[in-house]
């Protein structure tokens, strides 16, 4: 007569249950999607001033700029590669994400124009408002 072993059923045998899977999941995409701060393209939430729209984008992409703001009304481009890009924000325009999502500062006067220089590799280097106050 042979010795006989008894198996004891094991829950899962070494299974993780889906929904333990799932939520571990759900709360690591939760703790890292807070530490992301990214200050690049894309919608930066509501503008408080008409400087914090040009602040934000020295130093950005010209091409990232557009998407924002829609195309400028007036470019200039100088010899050297250099650009000059006018919004006048009292003319009706193709509208760029900030003003379809509504996230520019109001403005009271009928004068608002931004200026935006870009290099020759698209990247903006000053900026400054006339009106817009």
């Amino acid at each position: 007569m042979g010795i006989r072993r008894r198996h004891r059923a094991v829950p899962h045998c070494g299974r993780v249950p889906e929904w333990t899977l799932f939520l571990s999941l759900l709360t690591m995409m939760v703790l890292t999607g807070g530490c992301a701060i990214d200050r690049g393209p894309g919608l930066a939430g509501i503008y408080q001033t008409w400087d914090d729209v040009i602040t934000r984008w020295i130093g950005q992409q010209k091409a990232d700029l557009y998407l924002e703001l829609g195309p400028p009304q007036f470019h200039k481009e100088s010899a050297d590669g250099m650009e000059e890009l006018v919004w006048d924000m009292t003319l009706p325009s193709l509208p760029g994400q900030a003003e379809i999502y509504s996230t520019l500062p109001l403005y009271g006067g009928v004068d608002c124009r931004l200026f935006f220089f870009a290099d020759a590799q698209g990247v903006i280097t000053a900026g400054h408002r006339v009106g817009c106050d």
